[in-house]
């Protein structure tokens, strides 16, 4: 078209030319708005599609939560019920001391009470005639063993 000289054209010829170029304008608007058309059905589509995945993500995430908290809560519940028996053993062993450590007391009060003198009263105390007579047991099992 470029080398038409237009000075040359008839006006039949100048006017079948503008309507040939009106109606590739006329068509390359239509397919214009036929691609603009496709792209918002593909752009809505595209939205729809993401959506979707994102209400699936969703619902995945919060199922995944759900269960890892139930991991959780059973896992407190387990740590919960290990705490509260160390606790009572512990609490038992305190008594158990306490009362031994009570027992004790009461021997050694008991001691110093019976006996007359300070020096009985250390004697009683230290549990040094208890411990002679266990060294002396001791010794004569010994040599009882040695005899046989």
């Amino acid at each position: 078209m470029a080398d038409v000289n237009l000075k040359k054209l008839s006006r039949a010829e100048l006017l079948e030319m503008m309507i040939s170029f009106s109606e590739e304008a006329e068509a390359a608007r239509q397919h214009e708005e036929e691609l603009k058309k496709e792209l918002e059905r593909e752009k809505i589509e595209l939205q729809q599609e993401m959506a979707k995945e994102r209400a699936q993500m969703l619902k995945s995430f919060d199922e995944e939560k759900a269960q890892m908290r139930e991991k959780f809560s059973q896992q407190k519940a387990e740590m919960q019920e290990k705490f509260d028996k160390d606790i009572e053993g512990l609490k038992a062993r305190h008594e158990r001391e306490m009362k031994a450590k009570d027992d004790e007391v009461n021997k050694k009060l008991a001691a110093i009470e019976k006996s007359g003198t300070l020096a009985e009263a250390v004697v009683n105390i230290t549990g040094l005639m208890e411990k002679a007579q266990e060294a002396i047991d001791l010794y004569t099992n010994q040599i009882h063993e040695r005899k046989e």
